[in-house]
């Protein structure tokens, strides 16, 4: 006697799109979306959830390159007491894939700062600018939504910098610190547009006869390849 196995029901959307729904919780304060409304949240639904799928790419190259465009749009006064500076500087980065999982990926991240512009403000009122160089060898990104063509990310280093004359009245030699967050828009499977903020603290670690340190609020922009 030859037994037939039986074949698993096909799996329906519709239940599984309601169940979704009583999830979320629809009812507010004794509030329920009428049929109309109901439908139109299916459909939403259901198009948010094809998009996530075919906008899901591997972007989990082993290493990044990239280059960014910092400036400072404000000081601010967590560890620093400067106040009225300007600081512009360009950065040329390689992150190192050390971890990945279906939601995140984290990167080891070393940067070379080729070029770092202060503006200085002295007691007169007026900035007078000084330029350095340096880099920032420890530091860490941590991407979210790793698979897809936007991805948030968090980010933080630390380094130097060491400029052709003395800064806020003290050391050539300063050290950096900073955190940021932003984004990458991925336009190809290996190419990211990257923009975002941090807060970057400089200071010379008490070096000199004094320490003012200068925090800034900084916007940056850069291009990034994944290989």
């Amino acid at each position: 006697m030859k037994f037939i196995e039986r074949l698993p029901a096909p799996v329906t959307v519709r239940p599984l799109l309601d169940r979704e729904l009583w999830l979320l919780g629809f009812r507010f304060r004794g509030f329920k979306f009428g049929r109309g409304a109901s439908l139109l949240l299916r459909l939403l639904f259901t198009t948010v959830c094809l998009a996530g799928l075919a906008s899901g790419q591997d972007r989990t190259a082993n290493n990044e390159f990239g280059v960014w465009f910092d400036g400072q749009f404000g000081n601010g006064h967590a560890f620093g007491s400067t106040t009225d500076s300007r600081m512009y500087q360009v950065e040329a980065r390689y992150g190192r894939l050390v971890y990945t999982n279906n939601f995140l990926a984290l990167r080891y991240v070393a940067e070379i700062v080729p070029l770092s512009v202060v503006g200085d403000p002295k007691a007169n009122g007026q900035r007078v600018y000084a330029y350095g160089a340096g880099g920032s060898p420890v530091g860490i990104q941590i991407n979210f939504l790793q698979n897809r063509r936007v991805q948030p990310f968090v980010n933080t280093g630390g380094g130097f910098l060491y400029f052709n004359r003395q800064m806020f009245g003290a050391t050539q030699l300063n050290f950096t610190a900073q955190l940021g967050a932003g984004v990458q828009v991925f336009t190809s499977k290996h190419r990211s547009i990257d923009l975002g903020y941090k807060y970057h603290h400089i200071s010379n670690a008490n070096l000199g006869n004094i320490n003012p340190g200068m925090d800034s609020h900084v916007l940056f922009i850069g291009v990034s390849f994944l290989r």
